[in-house]
């Protein structure tokens, strides 16, 4: 139960906010087709996937049908929804290049402290 339960989940979640919703417009594909078919029976599947996909959005006599095919449109409904709220920050990242030193030095922090004792935590443990 606890497996459907998180799969049910796990499917709401993707078809939600991703594009696997397109793929619930798989029957109006198979419509579309048979359409297609039963005004000419020669198109194969991959010819009609060829007209459909291959060539733009073209605007013929269909088009509002060929809109509802799926990953023919863009569906971003989950964009719209988020606000964000971020204080303007400006930064500047001036970098100073000392002629007597080869070593960039920020304006913003004049006194870099320079420690062994942090250099030590990048060093591999060393057995006795």
């Amino acid at each position: 139960m606890k497996r459907i339960i998180a799969l049910t989940f796990l499917s709401l979640y993707l078809i939600s906010t991703t594009e696997l919703h397109q793929l619930l417009k798989f029957p109006a594909l198979a419509n579309h087709f048979s359409e297609h078919q039963q005004k000419d029976k020669s198109i194969t599947l991959w010819k009609f996937l060829c007209i459909h996909y291959a060539n733009g959005n073209v605007k013929d006599a269909d088009y509002d049908k060929d809109s509802k095919l799926p990953f023919k449109t863009l569906d971003t409904c989950n964009s719209s929804n988020h606000i964000t709220l971020l204080p303007e920050q400006k930064f500047c990242f001036n970098a100073i290049l000392l002629p007597s030193e080869e070593k960039v030095v920020s304006k913003y922090y004049p006194s870099f402290i320079n420690s062994t004792f942090l250099k030590s935590i990048w060093q591999p443990p060393k057995f006795s």
